[in-house]
């Protein structure tokens, strides 16, 4: 009988797909408690949908961490941090939003964090194209695209020495 270790267990799709729902579900509980009125709708159909794939993005660093290069954990932050950072300061001409999801979409080895990130960068898209008519998205888009360019470059690098070590 196959027995499965906790690692395969902690990283397992079905793990992280539960634990995301449950962490923005948690998210979408506090809102309602905290909240009223318009910011409570906004917080729970703009804010809390994202927190599925930020968690299984996480995940998908956490699975990676040992192979993963110092400057690789940089460009995440130089991702994370504006995009977190947007949800409190307008930052022009970028959407936090599309900057981090299309970054996971391309840099998330993990089945969960993609998918995930496509469905609410979908969600994103019509809201940002069609309710709010905010041209920040498609900034996002395109720097997403350009920190998973230089992220890929920088892992590649990583592997390759790695290989040459024979590590």
């Amino acid at each position: 009988m196959y027995r499965i270790t906790r690692r395969e267990f902690i990283f397992h799709p079905i793990t992280v797909l539960g634990i995301s729902i449950v962490a923005a579900a948690i998210f979408a509980l506090f809102v309602i408690l905290l909240f009223d009125g318009d910011l409570r709708w906004f917080l729970l159909y703009y804010f809390t949908p994202i927190g599925i794939p930020f968690v299984a993005f996480l995940f998908d660093r956490a699975e990676q961490y040992e192979l993963t290069a110092i400057t690789a954990w940089i460009v995440d932050l130089a991702v994370l941090i504006p995009a977190l950072t947007r949800a409190f300061v307008r930052l022009p001409l970028v959407s936090g939003h599309s900057l981090f999801l299309v970054y996971s979409l391309l840099t998330s080895r993990s089945k969960v964090a993609r998918i995930t990130a496509i469905l609410v960068l979908l969600q994103v898209a019509y809201l940002k194209i069609f309710v709010t008519h905010d041209t920040a998205l498609f900034g996002g888009i395109i720097a997403g695209c350009l920190a998973a360019l230089i992220y890929r470059r920088v892992k590649s690098a990583r592997t390759n020495l790695q290989i040459e070590r024979g590590l």
